[in-house]
């Protein structure tokens, strides 16, 4: 007998099999919205000391809610996995360090009376639900502390640091300015929760803030009970995580926008520590081990207050192709790491051509000015982001390591783009944000004209590894060769593909970078919002497509979208979709980032961005009246034209225009043909086209097939439709249409 399927999920059954069937039953039974089914389940609770009733009582709730489907079960799958995240290894923890300092003493004894972790986090779900919440959001700080997998980290330079703790931050004032620095609508709540982190023995005692506020109004389509379907409009809510740690002076904050985790450090730094980030911005800590490539050593550099005396590598190491992969050297302060790894591993040995250092260690001996003592001060670099200078206890000695890790090149501090550079650079930011892969080489940033080192310090680009590959077309050279160490500074040597020397090229050409998508679009929009009339309203629809706002055109108000890669025929038929699917909104305009595009979007127009950049002298850096020019003149063929027609905009790429109806994009030469014959018919006066005729030379034998079906259910029975007969096709117009076909 086949076994039927089960809708209940692994954290649905693990909840219901290891949690006191009291408190399961009242976890089952919360529903957070009423699209969520109510279960009706049974009412009496058997005696809990009863096991063959309490294990009947479990097998009851599983045979109800297997009768229920699986979207229905998808709530109670995720609230399951949340009670039971903070019922295990460090959540419960985590859940009983934020009850301690949120619950008044008689509610956090009934707590700690619950009889095991995973009854004290269901009560802390049911009873005190804020407090559980904030539980989660420290739980994943924590997560993404110990993993070192932090979004950004910041050193703020206090010259005088008073004591702090969570009970000394203004929750309100902070809230406020963060709203206002974000530019939040007044309709929309921002909160701040302040809570003390105790001392671990990975981590010094910290405070940790929880930023929450609503996202941009979105919305999704419900399918109705009379097969229609309606808007349902909501606001998401966006967290950010914020953890500083008064020893260290260190900020780390998590969020998913870039822009913001710059924007809430910054007004925690002004407002809560009282620092003037205008005269001493956060230092933004990236590190650049690169410089290894070339040597090892490091020179003694001279540091005011400190006599240096050796300073030296003892760790080196580097990934072998791949990450999993890895060579680890390790030396005595008394040993040169360079000569031991010429002697041992040869004289071009893997060091020398490293693809990425992952971790280097270094001694420092020193002395204090004024003190005879010897000092010694170890230095470990993790990757770009950790360093254990930040744990350091003793501040002298953290500002030390810091300095001596400018004066070698190795920590890159953040340093905003000047507003007028970034304006400057717009044309090439646009290019890159448009490429398709993520990395660039040194080679491509000097053809645009662009400084990688500005870029980095700007956060828009990291260091990756150096290429080792490169195509030779030269002379009689032609494929791809390899890359070799140069005894020249700053070359590298190419051989061919049968070890020809195909000679020498700069190094920084192949050193590869990779772009910070995130930061790079929120750049280009902060550069794009003085278009805008109305703000507060951006909106991510898509990777490749975003909803700035508005602008206003005749005294009426018009969407604006920021749009790349419309070079690809698939994003342009994803786009195509997504905006049709928002006609509501009526006719926008489209800022496309691509030079090749299509002339439409759904109802919207496709200008190109980089056709249309504002003089010099001009305050906005993309012209107004460009756009507005492009507007009028494509605004008629927006709403259909005054007949239907299809206009190729290249083999595989055109336009269908119906009166009355949003522009069509057509992907691909028999979509385009397959329209071209319908208009041709209608314009005929004979609408109808036999399927075999409208189908004649395609290799298919249904126009369905020459569509993704998720296109294809967006446009058939909108612009077409089965024709009176059976076996035919027709354009859908206002003069014929499905209604009047049947």
């Amino acid at each position: 007998m086949p076994r039927r399927s089960f809708p209940l999920g692994p954290e649905a059954l693990g909840l219901i099999e290891d949690a006191r069937i009291d408190l399961l039953r009242a976890a089952l039974a919360v529903r957070d919205g009423d699209n969520e089914p109510e279960f009706e389940l049974p009412e009496h609770i058997p005696d809990l000391d009863d096991d063959d009733a309490v294990d009947a009582f479990r097998g009851q709730l599983i045979e109800m809610l297997a009768e229920f489907d699986v979207d229905e079960l998808r709530p109670v799958e995720t609230r399951s996995r949340r009670i039971r995240a903070l019922a295990t290894g460090k959540g419960i923890t985590s859940l009983e360090t934020i009850v301690a300092q949120k619950l008044d003493h008689e509610r956090g004894q009934e707590f700690d009376e619950q009889p095991d972790p995973l009854c004290r986090s269901i009560w802390a779900f049911l009873n005190a639900r804020a407090t559980f919440e904030d539980a989660e959001s420290f739980h994943f700080a924590r997560q993404f502390r110990d993993h070192r997998k932090l979004y950004d980290a910041f050193e703020v330079d206090l010259e005088n640091a008073v004591p702090i703790d969570a009970a000394s931050i203004d929750e309100l004032a902070l809230a406020m300015r963060i709203k206002a620095v974000l530019e939040l609508k007044p309709a929309i709540s921002c909160t701040v929760r302040a809570l003390d982190l105790p001392s671990t023995d990975a981590h010094p005692a910290s405070i940790m803030l929880i930023v929450r506020h609503g996202g941009p109004l979105s919305s999704v389509y419900n399918h109705r009970d009379d097969g229609r379907r309606a808007a349902i409009y909501y606001r998401p809510p966006n967290e950010a995580t914020l953890i500083y740690t008064p020893s260290l002076r260190q900020i780390e904050v998590c969020a998913d926008s870039p822009l913001v985790r710059q924007q809430v450090s910054d007004t925690f730094a002004e407002v809560t520590l009282n620092h003037d980030i205008s005269q001493k911005p956060l230092t933004w800590k990236r590190y650049n081990l690169t410089r290894f490539r070339s040597s090892l050593a490091l020179e003694r550099p001279a540091i005011e207050g400190y006599d240096i005396s050796c300073a030296r590598v003892l760790e080196a190491e580097v990934r072998l192709g791949h990450w999993r992969r890895k060579l680890l050297l390790k030396v005595t302060i008394d040993d040169d790491i360079e000569k031991v790894a010429d002697r041992y591993l040869g004289a071009r040995n893997v060091f020398r051509r490293a693809e990425r250092f992952s971790r280097i260690g270094i001694a420092v001996v020193y002395s204090r000015a004024g003190d005879a003592t010897e000092r010694t001060l170890n230095i470990t670099i993790s990757g770009t982001k950790s360093c254990n200078l930040q744990s350091h206890k003793d501040p002298d000695e953290r500002s030390l390591g810091f300095a001596l890790l400018q004066e070698w090149g190795i920590l890159n501090p953040f340093r905003q783009i000047d507003p007028a550079n970034l304006r400057t650079m717009f044309v090439e930011l646009v290019k890159l944000h448009d490429r398709v892969e993520d990395e660039v080489t040194g080679q491509y940033l000097g053809e645009l004209g662009l400084d990688p080192q500005q870029l980095i310090e700007g956060g828009l680009l990291e260091r990756r590894d150096r290429q080792d590959i490169v195509l030779i077309e030269d002379g009689d050279i032609d494929g791809e060769g390899a890359v070799r160490p140069s005894e020249k500074t700053g070359m590298v040597h190419t051989v061919g593909p049968f070890g020809e020397d195909a000679g020498e090229v700069p190094a920084a050409d192949l050193d590869k970078y990779a772009l910070n998508a995130d930061w790079l679009h929120e750049t280009i929009l902060r550069l794009l919002k003085p278009l805008l009339t109305r703000r507060g309203s951006q909106q991510v629809l898509d990777q490749d497509l975003t909803l700035l706002g508005a602008m206003e055109i005749g005294g009426a108000e018009v969407p604006l979208f920021f749009a790349r890669r419309l070079n690809d025929l698939k994003t342009v038929e994803r786009l195509d979709l997504a905006l049709r699917a928002r006609n509501q909104a009526g006719v926008g305009i489209v800022l496309a980032a691509s030079e090749v595009m299509p002339s439409h979007l759904g109802p919207s127009v496709v200008v190109p961005l980089l056709s249309n950049i504002a003089p010099a002298e001009e305050e906005l850096v993309v012209s107004r009246d460009g756009l507005e020019l492009a507007f009028r003149s494509n605004f008629a063929l927006a709403r259909g034209g005054a007949t239907p027609q299809v206009l190729r905009s290249g083999k595989q790429s055109g336009m269908l225009h119906v009166p009355g109806k949003d522009p069509l994009n057509l992907t691909g030469a028999d979509q385009i043909t397959i329209f071209e014959r319908l208009v041709a018919a209608q314009k005929a006066g004979s609408p109808d086209v036999q399927v075999k005729q409208l189908m004649d030379g395609l290799g298919s034998r249904s126009p369905q097939q020459a569509f993704r079906p998720k296109t294809w259910g967006s446009i058939r029975d909108v612009y077409i439709a089965k024709g009176e007969k059976r076996g035919y096709w027709r354009l859908v117009t206002a003069q014929a249409s499905p209604e009047a076909a049947v």
